[in-house]
């Protein structure tokens, strides 16, 4: 029986100073070390990395050094990296991963199908979503020895992601495609998730560390086995610092001693500590919380100062009262001298109830028409001749 062996990894996010901490850009850096161990160590015959190997479009050189070499003993061993670009890291022009290219260490993957054994591996980079509607998803027949045919994308696909505002459904990736898949692997989801769709296996792989506190299963790669009988995954937990998340909440005469008590009741020994304070706010500052968790052993503190917030009953505001401030919006904007593209965002910004929570997805949706509304304004002021020019032409003649 034939087999063939993959490691799928995502979402790495290298030099992430996650809560402004170079400890936490060292994670990040060590669990895809350890993604790369276990490559080696399980026999693998390829790596596919499905997205945001880097967290910034422009990382900083010692960020992309550390991933050349944590990729090089994979290059000694003559195991193939395959990447698709993410949207965290995706650039107009040259991509990063073209860089790692380059020095033999990495390799994109495309439309066109890269053999691993008898499994064909295809990748598209992460969508734009102002795009999204007419780009080519069309995919290139795979050879006759290809048993297997898998395709990496970096999206938030349904009916595995949900309620993450800009989600496309899974079957219309595969009806776009133009061939038969027998998995889609995918990145940009921080959580393991699969399903099968329209008979394809569909699957997440999830991150290599924690992106955010609501992100609890992450620090985990899929290891891929594809043989006779279909494709086999299994999820590999890597080490990562642990996470500490809770509330201290505040009475009007709680001060010190009342954060010390909750915060033995935590282990918080190397562990990131996310801590939100709510209640009444007092004498102690998110300051003072920050060294005391500190003090208790915490490496990272992160402290939301929610105290003294004042929860609004949305429902109970009327309808009428909301339609008078977008007029009083409106009146301000007349008098503005405003472009059409920016009327038009300001208006999906204050009617659009669901409109992403991602800062980086709803850059990307309004990209193409802002970059549309300067390419014309260029165009006009090019196309029009200055005043004084023409008023010597007319002399000369």
């Amino acid at each position: 029986m034939s087999r063939t062996r993959l490691l799928h990894i995502s979402d790495s996010h290298l030099g992430k100073r996650q809560y402004g901490s170079d400890i936490r850009r060292e994670d990040f850096a060590n669990a895809f070390e350890q993604a790369i161990d276990i490559a080696i160590e399980r026999g693998v015959d390829a790596v596919i990395h499905t997205g945001d190997l880097f967290d910034d479009p422009v990382p900083s050189l010692p960020t992309v050094m550390r991933a050349a070499d944590a990729l090089k003993p994979l290059e000694e061993r003559e195991i193939p990296f395959y990447g698709i670009v993410g949207n965290h890291e995706r650039k107009n022009d040259e991509q990063w991963l073209d860089l790692l290219r380059r020095t033999s260490a990495a390799a994109r993957l495309s439309k066109e199908p890269t053999m691993v054994g008898d499994v064909a591996l295809y990748g598209i980079d992460a969508v734009r979503p102002s795009v999204w509607d007419s780009a080519e998803f069309e995919l290139e027949e795979p050879p006759e020895e290809a048993s297997w045919t898998i395709l990496s994308m970096h999206e938030l696909l349904s009916p595995l992601a949900t309620g993450m505002g800009r989600v496309y459904p899974a079957s219309e990736v595969l009806d776009r495609v133009g061939i038969e898949l027998d998995g889609l692997a995918l990145g940009d989801l921080h959580q393991p998730e699969s399903s099968v769709v329209n008979g394809t296996d569909v699957w997440y792989a999830s991150a290599t560390e924690r992106g955010g506190k609501d992100q609890e299963e992450t620090g985990v790669v899929q290891l891929i086995d594809v043989d006779d009988d279909g494709i086999h995954r299994r999820q590999i937990e890597l080490e990562t610092r642990p996470f500490s998340v809770f509330e201290i909440p505040f009475g009007e005469d709680d001060g010190i001693s009342h954060v010390r008590a909750v915060l033995e009741r935590h282990d918080l020994d190397g562990a990131v500590a996310k801590i939100e304070l709510s209640g009444e706010r007092g004498a102690v500052t998110a300051n003072e919380v920050t060294q005391i968790a500190r003090d208790a052993g915490a490496a990272v503190v992160s402290v939301d100062d929610n105290r003294g917030r004042v929860d609004l009953d949305v429902e109970s505001i009327e309808a009428m009262s909301l339609q008078g401030l977008d007029g009083a919006i409106e009146d301000q904007l007349k008098d503005e001298d405003l472009s059409g593209v920016a009327l038009d965002i300001d208006a999906r910004v204050r009617e659009d109830g669901e409109l992403d929570t991602n800062v980086n997805r709803v850059a990307d949706d309004f990209e193409e028409p802002i970059r549309e509304a300067q390419d014309a304004a260029f165009d006009d002021i090019e196309a029009a001749e200055p005043p004084e020019e023409a008023e010597a032409m007319e002399v000369d003649e």
